[in-house]
């Protein structure tokens, strides 16, 4: 049996590359032409000011399979720090370590620069990405925006509302193991207290209880969650995102400052 392709992060370099990233991301992303998109001059410039442009390749493939970009950004006159507008990886390798290349590689160029925070936005209802920034990585979620993006998504996300987790990732703390969630039948929408932490429940998968549910069920669920999990970023932290059943994940919320958390 044949060994599989090696996996290598580099830097992007000139208007072909980008543009085969760029590719990849509309295909990953399912964008229709009125979405609109990147373009290597955009990406060329941002890399020539600060920011990060790589991409992952499969063997001596020029053809990339994950791909990301970050630019420099600072909150209220505070530190610099690098914001990760996208990362993106082929359908065929998700979930295979591609997108922990991509993010290592940020990682690696961030701190060469001097700078220990990386940060990000994602959807709250996309749970394979919460617990990937959450507890594979250890990031934290501090705040809800809501229609962050505008009022729909684009894509594949076309009719959904652009609610978005911002996520900091301190590049000089390790993932934390968090406590065993509570054996018990957990309900979507769901707010638990156990001790001083909040639990709360969603859909595993989002695009699959959308449909099974209906979309205007889905919608009042999402409006639902997100006065929950704005209520909740008012005193807490986001840490932790598990699934416990095929159909459900829960986020778990520490106090804000308590050293578990690690509030800076």
């Amino acid at each position: 049996m044949a060994a599989e392709p090696a996996l290598a992060v580099r830097d992007v370099e000139g208007p072909a590359a980008m543009a085969a990233c760029i590719a990849l991301y509309a295909e990953v992303m399912g964008l229709r032409p009125s979405d609109g998109g990147l373009n290597p001059r955009l990406l060329t410039a941002l890399q020539s000011n600060g920011g990060i442009v790589v991409a992952a390749y499969e063997g001596d493939l020029a053809r990339p399979v994950g791909f990301a970009y970050s630019f420099l950004a600072r909150e209220g006159g505070g530190e610099l720090f690098q914001f990760s507008q996208l990362a993106v990886v082929a359908r065929h390798l998700q979930g295979q370590g591609v997108g922990r290349l991509l993010k290592h590689a940020q990682r690696e160029r961030t701190l060469a620069m001097g700078l220990t925070r990386i940060r990000w936005s994602y959807d709250p209802l996309k749970t394979r990405n919460a617990h990937f920034n959450l507890d594979v990585l250890g990031g934290r979620v501090h705040v809800l925006k809501p229609s962050m993006y505008g009022g729909e998504g684009f894509g594949d996300d076309a009719g959904e509302p652009t609610d978005r987790f911002l996520l900091d990732w301190d590049l000089t703390r390790p993932a934390t193991v968090r406590p065993t969630l509570p054996d018990r039948a957990w309900q979507p929408g769901e707010c638990l207290a156990q001790g001083d932490d909040l639990l709360i429940a969603v859909p595993a998968r989002w695009d699959l209880h959308r449909t099974a549910v209906g979309a205007p069920a889905a919608a009042a669920l999402r409006t639902s969650l997100r006065e929950t999990f704005t209520e909740a970023l008012a005193t807490h932290v986001g840490v932790s995102c598990l699934r416990v059943t095929d159909d459900l994940a829960v986020y778990r919320f520490v106090p804000r400052g308590t050293d578990q958390e690690g509030a800076s």
